[in-house]
């Protein structure tokens, strides 16, 4: 599924100034831990490009997750938007959080997820700790098999919808529809859960959390990444494992252990 190409970027109005959150801010739902990624087009900067993404914290390390098409789409321009737990509306530019020139993503050789640390500059640290406020944790990226019929929540920016201020993640209710089905794409083959319903543009890279009496809960099972058509425009959406992302995260979090 393709991030949205043309988005009026000027649009958007959040404010990048910071202030200390107030002790009295009301508990996070899970569906406002969801942040997107604003690419600048450098040919026309009133125009770009956006996708869904999440943060995962382990071992004091953060790390943003999105789908690796999306990732492909990202720049040194590129910045995060999101909702504080204030619920202020904020936005953060990779070159504060992410240090030196180079890329920050690592594609997953199988799966189409991309995982970057996040690594600020001086600059960078207090949008570090907000959004670490809002990040994951590792233990909540689930490792277990999906029964058919599961109840699950897609949450995203599709269509940039909820991207301007105030941010407001759009949720989608949906249900897994298959076990996890080998499926081809451009580099091999990888392992996908299938599930309802299509979903539009924009929503690749977010997550899908377990439907939960608790808001406050935050399972994720999976991410979305495109969807799957037939002739008759019948179609399924396709979302990568969250044990794929698991895994890689862990390997990132063991192998900086090793090295210190």
């Amino acid at each position: 599924m393709r991030i949205v190409t043309v988005f009026l970027l000027f649009a958007l109005g959040v404010a990048d100034a910071v202030s200390a959150e107030s002790p009295d801010s009301p508990a996070l739902q899970r569906w406002d831990r969801v942040v997107c990624i604003e690419s600048r087009d450098t040919s026309d900067p009133k125009t770009g490009k956006l996708c869904s993404a999440f943060l995962v914290h382990a071992d004091k390390r953060l790390f943003l997750v999105t789908s690796g098409h999306s990732s492909a789409e990202t720049n040194r321009n590129s910045r995060l938007i999101f909702r504080d737990r204030s619920g202020q509306s904020r936005g953060a530019a990779f070159t504060a959080l992410f240090v030196g020139e180079s890329n920050p993503w690592t594609r997953d050789k199988v799966s189409d997820f991309a995982v970057a640390q996040l690594e600020p500059e001086e600059n960078g640290r207090t949008h570090f700790e907000l959004l670490m406020a809002i990040s994951i944790p590792l233990e909540n990226v689930s490792t277990a098999s999906l029964s058919r019929t599961t109840r699950i929540e897609a949450v995203g920016f599709p269509l940039a919808l909820g991207a301007k201020s105030p941010v407001s993640p759009v949720v989608v209710v949906g249900h897994v529809a298959s076990d996890e089905i080998d499926s081809k794409n451009d580099w091999g083959v990888e392992p996908i859960v299938y599930c309802s319903p299509p979903l539009a543009q924009g929503t690749s890279g977010g997550p899908a959390f377990i439907g939960d009496e608790s808001t406050e809960n935050a399972t994720v099972v999976g991410m979305y990444v495109g969807i799957v058509r037939d002739v008759s425009g019948a179609k399924l959406s396709k979302m990568v494992p969250s044990r794929l992302i698991h895994a890689a995260i862990s390997d990132r979090v063991d192998s900086s252990v090793l090295s210190e």
